[in-house]
């Protein structure tokens, strides 16, 4: 038998590296014309060679003008192949442009789509721009550790027959998956769209039956810059079945794309397709065996409480690594602060608990050496037990005055944030990491909503609002 095409086949990247060779000096953008790549001395060599070397369009670069080639048509088509889709769309605005194509794609202007509170801000965005209006849905809570287990399909009966689709988040930030496969049958039973942000779940579109695609979902976005290797800010977004047909995803997609791509961002996501076509069984084995021995071993720490499948009784990302403080007394931000300090940043902290993503290159070496120091750093600020503080993100219940896309377009006035209690905000207010919103446009301002961002705000930074002091806002000039 010979290999398996999908196997060996990067049809971009292939493109990608004969672009490379030729050495071109197009009379055509890019402005850098690929000197960068000769390796001599031109104009800012010294500042940009490093960043520029690699660099090429796919628009005449890769490609020529007219794609004739087909070389991005090809790699998406065995995408979508490797992880059960029907058709794909190489992203480079990251899974952000891909949960807004979902919405636009799937909703529409005065159409109702459900969409889970504690997603990322580009759903909102997605809302804004498509004009849909949302149905907040919240995913169950875990009563002592305040953190997200996902949404439930039974929460799905209670929604009203007009909602055209579903949009939920898993895995969530801190590793906990949803019942995708419960929720696609429950969209299936009602015709709705189930879109699903596995934004930080691209590895699991290569475990069979672990991906959203093979569970059901109609819409997947995922990251392959997160656990996977792609480049910074590339993602994927992946259709199945006939409820979203290809055109209707592509127009979706060119309203939000770039008409400049970049061939190097697109063809790291080919060739990361081809290494886990060719190796991501054994990669993938490896990676989660790393990562249960880490789990293993924390949880031998006295107080330490692993989140994970065995400690919750739900699935849970294999690469996600979240430990719950509290009863070790020890305060999630301090300890972050040290490893950043050590070089080795980790995803998010507050004051209960501290999320890191373990990926394919994390070598097993690599994995006892930072459960070595995790456990030491958990010893040195070791102290009583203490009463867990759960992060507001996760518990908001937000009064809905006007869609988001209405308070977007309103008009608006700056008040202080202080003085702001009963007003409708125009803007969100979203902790960074992980982008979730405490308050999003077109939802009451509440006295509980004003202390949880500045206390935000004092453990980190606030994102997307237009004061980065926090001490005003922007509201609905009613």
């Amino acid at each position: 038998m010979g290999p398996n095409p999908r196997v060996t086949a990067a049809p971009l990247v292939d493109a990608w590296q004969r672009a490379r060779a030729r050495r071109m000096r197009p009379l055509q953008v890019p402005g850098h014309k690929n000197r960068f790549a000769e390796g001599g001395v031109v104009l800012g060599s010294d500042l940009l060679g490093d960043l520029i070397r690699d660099d090429l369009p796919l628009q005449g670069g890769a490609d020529d003008n007219g794609y004739t080639g087909g070389y991005l048509a090809q790699a998406e088509a065995l995408w979508a192949a490797s992880v059960g889709g029907d058709h794909a769309r190489f992203l480079v605005g990251g899974s952000s442009q891909g949960n807004i194509t979902s919405l636009v794609a799937a909703g529409g202007p005065e159409r109702r789509v459900a969409v889970d509170r504690t997603s990322h801000r580009s759903a909102l965005a997605g809302l804004v721009i498509s004009g849909s209006d949302p149905v907040w849905v919240f995913p169950e809570i875990h009563p002592e550790f305040g953190l997200p287990l996902g949404v439930r399909p039974e929460s799905l009966a209670r929604l009203a027959g007009d909602v055209v689709a579903v949009f939920v988040t898993s895995p969530t930030y801190v590793g906990t998956i949803s019942d995708v496969r419960g929720l696609a049958e429950q969209c299936d039973a009602d015709d709705r769209t189930l879109i699903v942000d596995q934004a930080w779940g691209a590895h699991l579109g290569f475990m069979p039956g672990r991906g959203a695609i093979d569970q059901g979902a109609d819409i997947v976005t995922t990251s392959v810059h997160k656990a996977l290797m792609g480049y910074s800010q590339t993602a994927v977004v992946t259709v199945r079945g006939d409820r979203i047909d290809a055109t209707r995803l592509d127009r979706a997609v060119d309203l939000t794309a770039t008409t400049s791509p970049s061939a190097t961002l697109m063809a790291s996501i080919d060739a990361t397709r081809a290494v886990m076509d060719r190796n991501g069984e054994d990669a993938l084995a490896s990676a989660i065996e790393s990562t249960s021995r880490m789990r293993a071993a924390l949880r031998r720490v006295p107080g330490l409480v692993v989140i994970d499948e065995g400690e919750l009784g739900q699935a849970c990302d294999p690469l996600k690594l979240t430990l719950w403080l509290p009863r070790t007394g020890v305060n999630g931000v301090e300890l972050a602060h040290l490893l950043w300090e050590q070089g080795n940043g980790v995803e998010v902290a507050d004051v209960d608990s501290i999320v890191m993503t373990i990926s394919l290159l994390d070598e097993p070496a690599f994995c006892e050496e930072t459960t070595a120091m995790l456990v030491g750093l958990v010893e040195r600020l070791r102290g009583e037990p203490r009463a867990p503080a759960p992060a507001a993100l996760w518990q908001v219940v937000p009064e809905v005055v006007m869609t988001p896309r209405a308070a977007y377009f309103a008009p608006r006035r700056r008040i202080k944030l202080a003085d702001a209690v009963g007003e409708v905000s125009a803007e969100q207010f979203c902790p960074y990491p992980p982008g979730v919103p405490l308050l999003a446009p077109g939802e009451r301002i509440t006295a509980e909503v004003v202390r949880d961002i500045a206390e935000a705000g004092r453990i980190g930074r606030v994102a997307y609002c237009s004061d980065p002091t926090l001490e005003t806002v922007e509201v609905v000039d009613a």
